[in-house]
């Protein structure tokens, strides 16, 4: 947005705010030593491009944190180097922060002094950083309060959910990823997709004479997706209390692991170590797995291997999809959704340049852009009127298993992670009691119930890092 749109005073407020009130930056300061070096080398990148060398005159340099490599990173290149073309004022400068623990990565740099203006994460952190006052919320960053209730109005219903802690959104969603049902077409055997739990356990609930091979097992980390579908809520949406052991995600865990006790114990967690659910490459292709449930990246993939096989005179993977089949009381077209979303930190140097990359970016006021951005990248756009553009719709046409997962963003039970002071903590917590409860380890029940006490005891110590 240009300058003169932009109130001056509030500009400055935002840059001179500190990003850590008192008792985080004590926490952030007291993170163990062995980040130090990590601080260093971070700090030293952002120092080396703080400086005005090589800016183009008249110009203010817009810092920008992102996890993306290898191909994926092109793709960002390429976004922000059509942003800077397209106008005057800022310059962003992508700086890839690969690896784990990017949270921690931005707190060090934060104690240090060095940060970045803008920040894109897919982490379960929004609730988190937000509870610890380091973020600015996106209502500050907009020029009025009618653009912040146009921006509200414009993003779907997911992308609300995830950027939202408190009532306030703090962060905007470019893209969201969903979860559906991958159906080998030669398990189906022209059987229609199941709908219900009933019908799908009909179909998956066989087992397949090759050892290599097997028709489902769920993922733990998967319980989001399935606890949802069954009905359950994993924090009370009324109290906000937590409510992991809510008997409908009880029902859902017992159900997860009603698979591994089908197919035997010691084979289920053989086939689990060497073959997940939520592996690297689809689990389709080679047929170790009959059904999955994964996101729609994994269209492209398939679709992709699916014209090498013809080109090379073979027979193509043929697949299906579906949305998560739910039992009676559950909620259909349900799962769990989460995203890559920008993040601007309280203090941030150029607060306004990096709400003009993030509109860019995401397709607020730029539908048309955002399209030839999410069709480059095989993004779920946040909004539906960037889904409507020409160049996404015929993304859609060339990958019509995709349009499934698009539609699924308009349902109001497609749930993130809750957004709670300790939501990372919540995220995992929850992940391991789903994985003791399907190897065996513990009863549903009680697992869910052990997590439970955990987050809530987390929640009343006043969370942390």
């Amino acid at each position: 947005m240009s300058a003169e749109h932009k109130p001056e005073a509030r500009a400055r407020d935002l840059r001179k705010t500190s990003p850590l009130p008192g008792k985080s930056l004590a926490r952030a300061s007291g993170l163990c030593v062995a980040c130090v070096a990590g601080l260093f080398g971070i700090a030293f990148v952002m120092w080396a491009m703080s400086g005005e060398a090589g800016l183009p005159a008249g110009r203010e340099r817009v810092v920008f944190w992102h996890f993306w490599g290898g191909a994926e990173r092109e793709a960002v290149r390429d976004v922000v180097a059509r942003f800077n073309a397209s106008q005057d004022e800022y310059e962003v400068e992508e700086v890839p922060v690969p690896g784990q623990n990017l949270d921690m990565k931005f707190f060090m740099a934060v104690a240090g002094g060095s940060y970045p203006d803008l920040i894109n994460q897919d982490d379960q952190v929004i609730a988190q950083w937000a509870s610890r006052g380091v973020l600015t919320p996106m209502r500050e960053l907009c020029e009025d309060e009618a653009e912040y209730e146009r921006l509200m109005r414009w993003l779907s219903p997911p992308a609300k959910r995830i950027g939202t802690y408190e009532g306030e959104l703090f962060a905007l969603c470019n893209a969201l990823d969903i979860r559906a049902m991958f159906y080998r077409s030669d398990f189906l055997a022209d059987r229609p997709v199941p709908q219900t739990i009933e019908e799908f356990d009909a179909l998956a609930m066989n087992r397949i004479a090759d050892p290599n091979r097997i028709s489902y097992l769920p993922d733990d980390r998967r319980l989001w997706a399935w606890g949802t579908a069954f009905g359950g809520d994993f924090v009370d949406p009324i109290s906000g209390e937590t409510s992991i052991d809510d008997p409908e995600v009880v029902t859902a865990l017992e159900w997860m692991r009603s698979y591994a006790d089908f197919h035997g114990r010691d084979t289920a967690v053989a086939f689990r170590s060497t073959a997940r659910e939520t592996g690297a490459g689809s689990m389709l292709l080679d047929g170790r797995y009959a059904i999955v449930m994964d996101g729609q990246w994994r269209v492209a993939e398939l679709d992709a291997a699916a014209e090498q096989a013809i080109a090379a005179g073979q027979m193509p993977i043929r697949y299906e999809v579906g949305p998560l089949p739910y039992p009676p009381g559950g909620r259909p077209r349900a799962g769990w959704v989460n995203g890559n979303f920008f993040l601007v930190p309280r203090g941030a140097r150029n607060p306004d340049g990096a709400w003009a990359f993030m509109k860019f970016w995401a397709g607020f006021d730029n539908e048309s852009e955002a399209a030839d951005t999410a069709a480059t990248g095989g993004w779920i756009p946040a909004s539906r009127k960037v889904i409507e553009q020409p160049t996404f719709q015929a993304y859609l046409d060339e990958h019509p298993k995709f349009r499934l997962f698009v539609e699924l963003t308009q349902s109001e039970a497609q749930i993130p992670t809750p957004a709670v002071s300790v939501q990372t903590f919540l995220y995992e917590r929850v992940n391991r009691a789903a994985d003791e409860a399907i190897s065996g380890g513990a009863a549903p029940a009680e697992a869910l119930r052990r997590a439970d006490v955990a987050v809530e005891a987390r929640l009343k110590a006043g969370g942390g890092l």
